[in-house]
């Protein structure tokens, strides 16, 4: 094998020194297919490096299937791709972000060496969507799952999952949901998983309402009636009997103790008489759904990587 000319003073990891340079090898033809590398405890001794370093500069080329493991031991070359005659140009947000990523004083290896690390965390994504019928609680569960999953989750609406999920690998959404979004999945032929999570009220606000003293009328005001009615009925699962819905398009009732309003839309608390005392009411995702949302993440990645 052509000697590599490795630099120690260099930002790139000389694993990946290693590796490039094994991968331009092979490109260029000074590897043929078939080639069998030194192992590893002769290349470390060569080029003066642990051997662990070898070890996963290999990992990494069989993972990019330039070298493989052939039986009887011994690491060989594959048949290279072949290389296309023309480089796509660069999007300009990427030539963008290598322009700034320089003026902001990194290195062009650094730069190399950060592009690759993006590039395989992006290639390792689960696209995840978290699917409701209202825009605001789209947004507010999938930026509490993302956070909490530390992933990227996306919000959509349900009549948008056509356009939403193009790329999707993984629609999260509420039970009140999970029917009509595997209809839409069965209807449009989409191979995609499907996960129901459960959304349960602030134990604050429940308590907060159970404390008004009897005969107290609560009032509950959403943007679409199955919301409000979902609500109500929390409420008088908690011991409330005289809650009722307040149309989001209609006057709100001037008798009313407390208007519920929810904690994404204050603004449907427009209306309410002066002795009327608004709670908005937050939801929260169930922590055991969080937990299946993250093992489901990780048995497709696991599926995609093996």
């Amino acid at each position: 094998m052509p000697d590599l000319d490795l630099d120690t003073t260099s930002g790139t990891p000389v694993y990946r020194q290693i590796v490039e340079q094994i991968r331009s090898l092979v490109e260029d033809g000074g590897l043929p297919a078939g080639e069998r590398l030194p192992t590893v405890r002769r290349l470390a001794d060569s080029l003066g490096v642990n051997r662990n370093t070898v070890s996963r500069a290999y990992a990494t080329l069989r993972e990019l299937g330039v070298v493989e493991t052939r039986a009887g031991g011994g690491t060989a070359v594959t048949a290279p791709a072949p290389r296309p005659a023309h480089a796509p140009d660069p999007p300009g947000t990427l030539v963008d972000g290598v322009r700034d990523a320089v003026r902001s004083g990194l290195s062009p290896d650094q730069v190399r060496d950060l592009a690759f690390v993006l590039a395989q965390r992006v290639a390792t994504e689960v696209s995840t969507v978290f699917v409701e019928c209202n825009h605001e609680r789209a947004q507010a569960f999938a930026k509490e799952l993302g956070d909490r999953l530390h992933t990227e989750v996306r919000p959509s609406l349900i009549d948008e999952l056509d356009t939403a999920t193009a790329d999707g690998d993984l629609v999260v959404t509420t039970f009140f949901h999970l029917a009509e979004v595997r209809r839409w999945a069965q209807h449009a032929r989409r191979d995609v998983e499907t996960v129901a999570v459960v959304v349960a009220p602030h134990v604050r606000t429940l308590a907060r309402v159970a404390d008004l003293p009897a005969g107290a009328r609560v009032g509950v005001r959403y943007s679409t009636p199955h919301q409000a009615e979902q609500v109500r009925d929390w409420f008088r699962t908690a011991g409330l009997a005289d809650v009722v819905v307040v149309p989001h398009d209609g006057d709100v009732p001037a008798d009313l103790a407390v208007l519920v309003v929810p904690s994404e839309d204050p603004g449907l608390a427009a209306g309410a008489a002066p002795g009327t005392e608004v709670v908005e009411f937050g939801n929260v995702l169930d922590e055991g759904s969080i937990r299946m949302v993250g093992e489901v993440r990780d048995r497709i990645l696991e599926a995609r990587t093996s």
